[in-house]
């Protein structure tokens, strides 16, 4: 049955080192990021991030987000693969629920959504969710 979910999420936490290895190229780091998500999904993120920066100031990044909580009224975890751009302003970010990924009463979970974040430590999410008929 699919659901369409609004919210917002928080920051809770980020980490950022710089990538080693071939020096002289752009600027590459790996990002440890917490999220706090509250609407539809209330649940405590961790995203383990790659972000490569342009001289320009804007930057792409790509990861995956763990996903801890309840999606409405159901309990358990799932993860999301991230794809997103930064456009020097806002960050956006494009999530695919990884299949087989569910876990306890999100068992089954499928889906995809998009984030936005300006400045600061607050954004909203929208996702499309399947989530499979409870027995």
């Amino acid at each position: 049955m699919r659901e369409v979910i609004e919210g917002s999420f928080e920051v809770t936490s980020w980490t950022e080192e710089p990538a080693t290895g071939l020096e002289g190229t752009v600027k590459v780091t790996t990002a440890r990021i917490g999220q706090r998500f509250s609407g539809g999904i209330e649940a405590e993120t961790v995203a383990d991030m790659v972000m490569t920066y342009r001289a320009d100031g804007t930057a792409e990044f790509l990861g995956h987000h763990r996903v801890l909580g309840k999606v409405g009224h159901r309990s358990g975890s799932f993860v999301l693969r991230a794809t997103g751009f930064y456009d020097g302003a806002v960050a956006s970010t494009d999530f695919e629920v990884i299949e087989g990924s569910g876990t306890g009463e999100l068992t089954g979970i499928s889906g995809s959504g998009a984030a936005s974040a300006g400045h600061g430590s607050t954004g909203s999410h929208r996702f499309e969710i399947d989530l499979p008929v409870e027995q």
